[in-house]
């Protein structure tokens, strides 16, 4: 068996190099940017062609509703203490940047996000660190998954500039020393993640805020709709019926009165929001069995 010639090996580095080439680069949409807060879309592409993800997007969510879900992650460190995922003072920059990236996103874009809290010790040093992680969004749930949380900002081993500082585009292998926690809105996707059930009425109401050692801080006073129309009516209490959406023209007439039974079933308190915009969702896909009302024509 004779050996490889020379040129031989030359020929198969640049073929490897050729396929390096070749495979999938990110393309990166800054969104917003400020020394404490960075959002920005990314997707991947392949020889100048998106690589399809499927995600329900573009969506739109209130940026109330956005801070308020983020400031409901919590993790346990590995002292065994809970923490917010995210500083009060991050909250509403990084929401509104979120917001305004899910309105923009494509269904094969993820949002990802960055926050770079500083820590003085001693009243001196500077300990800048960072939270990163991506974002999309599958029908009801908003799926988040942790580049970081609370991690030195460095860059090969160096400490860095927020500016230096690259949200990254694949997620860890080693395993994290947090662990975050759940609730009944949240639920664990994956080592790194949470399943978010974004339309939940949770997410509507106001919030106490806490600090980096989980001490209540301040309540939120920002709310999606008024407080008399935020939550389902009691059996046999009187609310006023809340307006009806506007309807898209050439809707079936199975359609119309599913709509119409939604509607009704939304305004006496019989379902909450959440389920309500589920129902109506599918209607106007004309999905009626999946609606709960009947099979479509």
């Amino acid at each position: 068996m004779t050996g490889r010639t020379p040129i031989g090996v030359g020929c198969l580095a640049l073929a490897a190099l050729c396929l390096a080439g070749c495979g999938p680069k990110i393309v990166r949409d800054r969104i917003y940017e400020n020394p404490q807060v960075r959002v920005e879309l990314q997707r991947r592409e392949q020889g100048g062609t998106v690589l399809p993800r499927g995600f329900d997007q573009p969506a739109t969510i209130a940026d109330v509703r956005v801070a308020h879900i983020l400031a409901s992650l919590t993790f346990e460190d590995s002292d065994k203490k809970t923490r917010p995922v995210i500083r009060s003072e991050h909250l509403y920059d990084l929401a509104g940047g979120i917001a305004t990236a899910l309105a923009k996103a494509t269904p094969n874009d993820e949002v990802a996000a960055a926050a770079f809290p500083e820590d003085r010790r001693l009243g001196i040093f500077s300990d800048p660190r960072v939270t990163a992680f991506r974002l999309h969004i599958e029908g009801d749930a908003m799926r988040i998954e942790f580049f970081a949380v609370e991690d030195a900002l460095e860059k090969e081993g160096a400490k860095v500039g927020y500016r230096e500082y690259d949200i990254p585009t694949d997620l860890p292998t080693l395993a994290p020393t947090y662990k975050l926690d759940t609730s009944d809105s949240i639920s664990r996707f994956g080592t790194r993640g949470v399943t978010v059930a974004w339309r939940d009425d949770t997410f509507r109401r106001a919030i106490s805020l806490r600090d980096r050692e989980g001490r209540a801080k301040k309540r939120t006073v920002l709310m999606e709709l008024p407080e008399d129309s935020d939550a389902p009516a009691k059996p046999g209490s009187a609310k006023k019926p809340l307006p009806a959406q506007d309807r898209p023209p050439g809707l079936s007439d199975a359609q119309v009165q599913a709509l119409d039974r939604a509607d009704e079933s939304r305004a006496n308190g019989a379902i909450t929001e959440p389920e309500y915009q589920k129902r109506r969702r599918l209607i106007l896909e004309n999905r009626l069995d999946e609606a709960g009302y009947g099979r479509a024509p």
